[in-house]
């Protein structure tokens, strides 16, 4: 059996969102908040899924290079969720109306909790303003 690459490991999912809303020139798209959430949030649940299979069917060969895999896509995570420019948030749409609260502080404490673990604090202050704008949002709706 050939080693682990973790640089290539979870390559299903470099073809991502994005380059599907480019195929289908939608790439606007890519500029929405709740678009880049919602790859967010996608995201770390399609990495979970994949974290276990990948830890079932490979186990120790897998552990030896999950610390890499789970780095390098928590950091592509970020990068979608750092492109939300929280200036344009439109009033008309609120974030409960697409997605449900408890996951997206969910999904936002997982990265959240990886970054505080990594002493990452930058991210970390970037992941918290996002869940206190959110926060804010769904107050007002609930």
């Amino acid at each position: 059996m050939q080693p682990l690459d973790p640089h290539t490991l979870f390559s299903i999912f470099e073809k991502g969102d994005e380059e599907v809303y480019k195929e289908h020139n939608m790439e606007e798209l890519l500029d929405n908040p709740f678009v880049l959430m919602g790859m967010v949030l996608r995201g770390i649940e399609n990495y979970h899924t994949m974290d276990l299979m990948h830890l079932k069917h490979f186990g120790k060969q897998y552990r030896d290079v999950r610390f890499n895999v789970r780095n390098q896509f928590f950091n592509k995570l970020f990068g979608y969720l750092n492109r939300i420019d929280s200036t344009k948030f439109e009033t008309k749409y609120t974030i409960a109306k697409s997605f449900e609260k408890d996951d997206v502080f969910n999904g936002l404490n997982v990265l959240l909790y990886y970054f505080e673990k990594r002493e990452e604090y930058e991210k970390c202050a970037t992941i918290k303003k996002y869940q206190d704008l959110l926060e804010k949002d769904i107050e007002v709706v609930a």
